[in-house]
């Protein structure tokens, strides 16, 4: 096996690896949402005598965490999982060391 196969091999499970991974990330946050607040409906159900809020807190709960994990992995080509290949950092991660290096800007004459 030549070192090619061996490393398309490693990047093709790395893929898989990182995929399974948001793939338990979304449903973490989805059961979650839906059980706080799921918890806050039941108790706000109890004190005020509404059985009704239990299962309405859950389906705002399952709402939130939709629109979540639509705001966070639902973005083509913008997610945080972005990495430059030549550093290794993040998009965001590389606009932030940027930054802080202050590089210069190019000057317009008047």
């Amino acid at each position: 096996m030549s070192v090619r196969d061996q490393r398309d091999k490693r990047s093709e499970a790395q893929g898989r690896a990182e995929g399974l991974n948001i793939g338990w990330t979304v449903f973490s946050y989805m059961l979650s949402g839906m059980a706080a607040y799921g918890g806050i409906g039941w108790l706000l159900g109890r004190a005020v005598h509404v059985p009704m809020l239990f299962p309405i807190g859950m389906l705002v709960g399952i709402a939130i965490s939709v629109g979540f994990v639509i705001w966070r992995y639902g973005r083509h080509g913008t997610t945080a999982q972005t990495q430059d290949m030549e550093t290794g950092m993040s998009a965001a991660a590389s606009r932030r060391a940027s930054h802080r290096r202050r590089t210069p800007r190019e000057e317009t004459s008047r």
